[in-house]
C-alpha cells in the first residue's frame, strides 16, 4: 500500500536531491511515484534524469498530484512557496518540512490547519546517507504517516523522534553540528601545515583522524568521554593538549557557541 503513495519534493538543492535519492534507493516508492519541482528548472531536470522521476511544471501541479509533499526549499523561500500552494494542500495531504526556523504552527498560518504536518531536522550528512535527523509531528498526523516518513528519512541516516520544543536544541546540536567538526578538522589541518607537513598529507591526516574517531565511537559501547580518556595517557602529549584547553576554558567556549546557535534557532522560530 505504501508503495502506491506519490511523493513530491519541492526544492531540488542538496537536501532535496538527497531525500529524492533516499526515497528511490530505499524502495519506499518507485521512480514513477516520485515528483520533483524546483524554481531552477535545470536542478529539477538533473535530479529527475538521474532517478528517472517525474518533473512537475509548477509547485501547485506537484501538490495536486502527490499525497506526501516534502518542503525542501530554503527557509527564506518557505512563506512564498506555501502561499503559492496553499489551495492545493488539503487535509488528505501530508506535508513534511525540513525548513529550519519554521514551527508547525508557523507553517499552519499558510495552509489548512487540518493538514498533517511533520517537521524534520536533518543535517548536511544527508547527502552521504549519514544524517542524524530529528522528527516531530502535530496531532493531525496518523501513526501510519509518521511511520512512513520515518522510513523515508531512515534511508538517509538515523532518525530520532522528539517533542517539537526540543527542535531548537536539535538545530544547534546536529543541524549545525557538522560545521563544528569541519572547524576542528580545519584547525588540525592548518596546524599540520604550519608544522611543516605538506598540504595534501595534512588534509589526509586530519580527515582520516576525524573519520576514524567517528567510526570508533559509533562502533563502541563506550561513551565519548571514556574513549577520550583512553587516548589521554598520564604525562603524555594528549594530556598536555587538554591541560591547555582547560586553562583557556575551551569547554565553556564551545558550550557558549552551541547555546548561541540554540538561541538563534529559537529567534527564527518565533520570528
Amino acid at each position: 500500500m505504501e508503495r502506491e503513495r506519490k511523493i513530491g519534493i519541492l526544492g531540488c538543492g542538496n537536501m532535496g536531491e538527497a531525500i529524492a535519492k533516499g526515497t528511490i534507493f530505499s524502495g519506499l516508492v518507485n521512480a514513477g511515484s516520485l515528483y520533483l519541482y524546483d524554481i531552477d528548472k535545470d536542478k529539477a531536470r538533473h535530479v529527475g534524469e538521474c532517478l528517472d522521476a517525474n518533473i512537475s511544471n509548477s509547485s501547485e501541479e506537484l501538490c495536486n498530484e502527490c499525497s506526501v509533499i516534502v518542503l525542501a526549499v530554503k527557509p527564506q523561500d518557505v512563506e512564498e512557496v506555501l502561499k503559492e500552494v496553499n489551495h492545493a494542500i488539503n487535509p488528505s495531504k501530508l506535508l513534511v518540512s525540513i525548513a529550519a526556523g519554521f514551527t508547525i504552527n508557523k507553517i499552519k498560518k499558510f495552509i489548512n490547519d487540518k493538514v498533517g504536518v511533520i517537521r524534520v531536522m536533518p543535517n548536511m550528512a544527508l547527502s552521504v546517507n549519514a544524517s542524524a535527523s530529528a522528527i516531530c509531528r502535530d496531532d493531525c498526523v496518523t501513526t501510519e504517516d509518521m511511520k512512513f516518513v520515518k522510513t523515508l528519512f531512515t534511508a538517509t541516516g538515523e532518525v530520532v523522534e522528539v517533542e517539537e520544543k526540543f527542535m531548537d536544541a536539535v538545530t544547534a546540536i546536529s543541524g549545525s553540528g557538522p560545521a563544528y567538526f569541519f572547524y576542528l578538522t580545519e584547525i588540525l589541518e592548518r596546524c599540520a601545515i604550519e608544522m611543516g607537513i605538506e598540504k595534501e598529507k595534512a588534509k589526509l591526516l586530519a580527515v582520516k583522524t576525524a573519520l576514524g574517531s567517528a567510526l570508533l565511537l559509533a562502533d563502541s559501547d563506550s561513551q565519548a568521554e571514556s574513549l577520550r580518556k583512553r587516548v589521554t595517557s598520564k604525562g603524555g602529549t594528549t594530556e598536555a593538549a587538554f591541560k591547555y584547553f582547560a586553562e583557556k576554558g575551551l569547554e565553556n567556549i564551545l558550550k557558549g557557541g552551541i547555546e548561541a546557535a540554540r538561541k538563534r534557532a529559537k529567534e527564527l522560530s518565533e520570528g
